[in-house]
């Protein structure tokens, strides 16, 4: 009775294995394929099958399942150099988006290897690329015309994998710069332009100071001459109203002007104790002094 139960047991844990080997599940970002003792079923047109995701049942131990990932790849190859129409050698840095949209096709030329297809592809967009900035110049494939320059690639490499069952999504260049030998001269250049520019421009600010120093040296001499001419004038009025002053105590009382006018005479010729005056006694000059009416 107990050899029937343990008997019973192991085949119920033998059911219970062939039935889990029995199914399998395809997730939402996989596609497979199926091989029956080494071969790869096929549909009536002679096609690999490919399942879509989901629960699926195969043949235990019989049969094999090839899962693929049907998510969009990223593929970053190394930067290369390449040369413009008008010969610059640019190191140019991208990557390129692909995906399988055909499995069965894709399964039969890589055997399901992801790295030889971008093997592949990495010397058709190599080739493309090459091809592309050889007939640009370095300006219009560092311009607006970059974006035609990826699309011309894309289109141009989709119509030549197509027997890798696989889709080019999108190409982009990361990166564009010159290489190592080409920066020192473009540096060289640079640096030259920007020597000339600050010549030419101190060059023209000395002429512009020159012309400012010009107007402000004039603009001097014309207030300097207005200022001479505005003292001569305010002195020349000044003058003729200390005359008319003059003229006017003179007329007044003559005999009194004269007499103060002695007294200012006086005062400055005997200014200093050592002043010698050497005059006739009877001289116009002392008249005041000999006489107080001058007389």
């Amino acid at each position: 009775m107990q050899g029937k139960s343990f008997v019973s047991l192991i085949i119920v844990l033998i059911a219970i294995l062939i039935g889990l080997n029995s199914v399998y599940v395809i997730d939402e970002s996989e596609r497979a394929l199926k091989l029956r003792l080494g071969k790869v079923e096929r549909n009536a047109d002679d096609l690999p099958v490919v399942y879509e995701p989901g629960i699926h049942f195969k043949y235990p131990l019989a049969d094999k399942i090839i899962k693929l990932d049907a998510r969009v790849q990223t593929m970053d190859p190394a930067p290369d150099v390449f040369t413009t129409s008008n010969k610059q050698f640019l190191d140019v840095d991208t990557y390129v988006q692909w995906k399988v949209n055909d499995f069965s096709q894709f399964y039969l030329r890589t055997n399901g290897q992801f790295r030889q297809a971008e093997s592949f592809l990495e010397r058709l967009v190599d080739n493309g690329l090459r091809d592309q900035f050889g007939q640009r110049t370095l300006q219009e494939s560092i311009s607006e015309q970059r974006e035609d320059l990826m699309e011309e690639i894309r289109q141009d490499v989709n119509s030549r994998v197509p027997e890798y069952g696989i889709e080019v999504v999108d190409i982009r260049v990361k990166k564009v710069n010159y290489t190592a030998e080409v920066v020192g001269r473009v540096y060289e250049q640079i640096k030259s332009e920007r020597q000339a520019t600050a010549i030419d421009i101190r060059s023209q600010g000395q002429k512009e100071g020159n012309i400012l120093r010009a107007k402000t040296d004039a603009d001097v001499q014309r207030i300097l001459a207005e200022a001479d001419q505005y003292a001569r004038t305010t002195r020349g009025q000044a003058d003729a109203e200390v005359a008319e002053i003059y003229a006017n105590t003179y007329n007044k009382n003559p005999e009194f002007y004269a007499f103060l006018r002695s007294l200012d005479a006086y005062k400055k010729t005997f200014n200093d104790k050592g002043d010698i005056l050497v005059i006739k006694p009877d001289s116009e000059f002392f008249k005041y002094l000999k006489n107080s009416k001058g007389k």
